[in-house]
């Protein structure tokens, strides 16, 4: 059961896109929510600001620009909760917020222990670095945050349809339970697809998953993808219609990562529609 949701933002439209659909998943669990803003520890006291002091000559002393900077971060940590609180309001959800500072990734996951699920945006204010830092902070707190993390495209739209990628994991498990839970919610059909090079064996896991979705009345179809790839076996039955994707997250090790890619990783690449991911 949903009953706190977090929600970092960074004032960015994609975090701003987060927060909308963190409040149409509250509303129907009754949820509230949680707004995240991280005071990053590597703009306070990196060496760029270090090299920024010292380069003008000492005529602005380190802990004087130190100070401008965290009173710059402070400004920007009320507008964009602000921002995430308008919206809770609005559609009467309950709001709280928090700023800590730190590494970002860190600061989320230990925030992320007291909630039901964190959503947020895939990109955030250097969008245009996208190619280059993808993944940095959402592959962090997708690996080691043990709550769903729901990764959420730049423009809102209501889901319609779910579907759940299934491996018999126990990652696939969780993700199983909380796509159901969602699809329940919002009385949404599931499709569950199973990548496997093994038919039996890829039926058995469907048979399975589908066993336990009826259990929540929920309408089920199921199907089967041959071969190895699982990412582009996930991402050929993705489509323009999957407004939920539900999935494990990072089921392989990190040298099978390393040698075949992270099936993850390359969803997350290359599919526009939000993503929960469950590890």
């Amino acid at each position: 059961m949903i009953q706190q949701i977090l929600v970092p933002t960074d004032g960015s439209e994609n975090s701003l896109t987060a927060a909308d659909y963190a409040i149409h998943i509250a509303q129907l669990f009754h949820a509230s929510i949680r707004g995240l803003f991280v005071k990053d520890v590597k703009i306070l006291t990196g060496p760029l600001i270090h090299d920024i002091g010292t380069s003008i000559g000492g005529a602005v002393p380190y802990g004087t620009f130190n100070q401008t900077i965290r009173g710059v971060l402070e400004s920007q940590a009320d507008a964009a909760l602000n921002l995430v609180e308008g919206k809770c309001a609005k559609a009467g959800i309950p709001f709280s917020r928090e700023i800590r500072e730190g590494v970002v990734s860190r600061e989320i996951v230990k925030s992320a222990e007291s909630c039901d699920l964190v959503a947020m945006g895939r990109m955030g204010t250097h969008a245009e670095w996208r190619d280059v830092f993808l993944g940095t902070t959402v592959e962090f707190v997708v690996r080691q945050t043990h709550r769903p993390v729901l990764i959420t495209p730049s423009e809102f739209r209501s889901f319609k349809r779910t579907l759940i990628a299934y491996d018999g994991s126990s990652y696939a498990d969780k993700a199983l339970r909380s796509g159901a839970e969602i699809a329940k919610a919002m009385k949404l059909p599931v499709t569950v697809v199973c990548v496997s090079d093994k038919k039996d064996d890829a039926l058995e896991k469907l048979t399975r998953a589908r066993t336990f979705l009826e259990s929540y009345q929920l309408t089920v179809e199921t199907i089967t993808k041959g071969g190895y790839d699982h990412a582009g076996g996930i991402l050929e039955v993705c489509n323009d219609e999957t407004d939920l994707l539900v999935m494990g997250a990072y089921g392989h090790s990190r040298i099978q990562e390393m040698i075949l890619g992270s099936t993850t990783v390359r969803v997350m690449r290359a599919t526009s529609c939000p993503i929960l991911l469950c590890r």
